[in-house]
């Protein structure tokens, strides 16, 4: 043992040496984010690349403000990259309003779709689920009619190298991006929106995985149809469904690169704050590549326009 590890491994030190530590991770954190939006604005803003951001949830209390943070993220993501936006609303609770119709008035560029408890429950095989994120990301992709689709979350705010790297790079259409979540803090039913400043609100890190994580995956729409999505045998799971669903574009053909930072909006019902029955069963990659029927993304469900941009799916599935 080293004198430089024995002096760290003194009860004082060891807290003093964690806490510079997290400071400088910090510090490293906001410096890159700063320079990042720098880069941004000096840019010569060439036409994005032509994206769909899917998102699905529903009006439950899974998170206290879900509809602030889903606004909030919306509105960063378009005002920087996004060009048009997916909602999937997934088994909405019958004694709240819909979260579409709110939707489709504050975003011109956004259209819904909702999936009604009818088929959730012709689905579902684990009861403490109440939204099968991964189908419900199915639903989004299936519908996208733009050259590159994200699946991302509704408490993912793109991080400005991200946002950076994908307007600097030609997009290809068998690479899938994969990202670097952090954690920012969110003040929980008194925050509204995202600034550049509440952009770097640092939380906590989460190593890259190249495998990805489940608030961003982006892929050319071809891409995404070639592997038919997200693996829909999954009906009690929702950890991992995400990583799989990365194995499964590259068991097609594709291959990965790392686009940046995702800042997800800390709330404490997340699995890295502990797994919990609603969380689902744990996915692996095992069995990949699977098959999607033909069916995939409920194609086949008739939609019936409730609203401007707002349609709701009827299924023969029994």
């Amino acid at each position: 043992m080293t004198n430089q590890k024995r002096l760290r491994d003194i009860k004082g030190i060891r807290g003093a040496v964690y806490r510079a530590e997290q400071f400088g991770t910090r510090a490293a954190f906001v410096a890159d984010g700063i320079a990042s939006f720098l880069r941004f604005r000096m840019r010569d803003h060439p036409a994005r690349p032509s994206i769909t951001a899917v998102m699905v949830g529903r009006n439950d209390d899974y998170m206290a403000d879900f509809r602030e943070r889903l606004y909030a993220t919306i509105d960063w993501n378009t005002r920087y990259l996004i060009d048009q936006v997916i909602f999937v609303e997934w088994n909405p609770p019958p004694d709240r309003e819909l979260l579409a119709y709110g939707l489709t008035e504050r975003f011109k560029n956004l259209r819904t779709y909702v999936v009604p408890a009818e088929i959730h429950r012709a689905i579902n095989r684990n009861a403490n689920l109440q939204l099968l994120e991964y189908h419900a990301k199915n639903v989004g992709i299936r519908r996208a009619d733009t050259p590159w689709v994200l699946a991302t979350n509704a408490d993912a705010a793109l991080g400005m190298n991200l946002i950076n790297k994908i307007l600097s790079t030609p997009l290809e259409p068998d690479v899938v991006w994969t990202a670097e979540r952090i954690d920012i803090k969110w003040d929980e039913n008194q925050q509204q929106e995202i600034s550049l400043s509440g952009s770097l609100r640092y939380h906590r890190f989460i190593p890259y995985d190249p495998m990805g994580t489940g608030e961003f995956a982006l892929a050319s729409k071809d891409l995404w149809r070639r592997a038919r999505g997200y693996d829909e045998s999954l009906v009690k799971h929702k950890i991992g469904c995400d990583v799989r669903g990365i194995a499964q574009v590259l068991a097609h053909g594709a291959h990965i690169r790392k686009a940046g930072t995702v800042l997800h909006l800390q709330h404490p019902t997340s699995c890295v704050e502990g797994v919990r029955a609603f969380h689902g069963e744990m996915a692996t990659v095992e069995g990949v590549p699977y098959q999607n029927d033909d069916n995939w993304g409920l194609a086949n469900a008739r939609e019936v326009q409730l609203a401007d941009r707002v349609w709701q799916l009827e299924s023969e599935i029994d």
